[in-house]
């Protein structure tokens, strides 16, 4: 019986036609698989990058609160922060001295017409000074 359906003019058409069905069957299921393993890599890659991106930013937490601890412990043989607080006490008590309301009032007009950068220079050393680099991140920029 086989050999009457290899020698079947059907089968030979059906042979012809199926060889390149099942080809192309092959192919299409090589590019799916491939596919699926291009985004099984993207996604291990998405994943490496987000576990490199934590570690650094922990990383950098990790400097901001040592620089700021060296700061506060630099305090201890430092008269910069007393002097800071000196400074910065003044118009605070002074505003509440009736002779003296009228100069820190004209002063803080004075001060809000300084430059930006001048503005960001006392921001900056201040918070050098008082070990509060943590409290940058929170400054929004206008």
């Amino acid at each position: 019986m086989s050999i009457l359906s290899k020698l079947n003019p059907l089968s030979w058409i059906a042979d012809i036609v199926k060889e390149p069905i099942v080809e192309w069957q092959k192919r299409k299921t090589l590019k799916v698989e491939n596919e699926a393993k291009e985004l099984d890599r993207e996604h291990e890659v998405r994943l490496k990058k987000m576990d490199i991106a934590a570690k650094l930013a922990e990383k950098g937490q990790q400097v901001e609160a040592d620089w700021d601890t060296n700061a506060q412990n630099n305090m201890k043989h430092s008269w910069k922060d007393e002097w800071f607080v000196f400074l910065f006490s003044i118009p605070l008590i002074a505003a509440f001295i009736p002779h003296f309301q009228p100069y820190i009032l004209e002063g803080f007009k004075t001060l809000k017409q300084t430059p930006d950068w001048y503005m960001w220079l006392v921001v900056g050393i201040v918070i050098a000074t008082f070990g509060l680099r943590w409290m940058f991140g929170r400054i929004k920029i206008r």
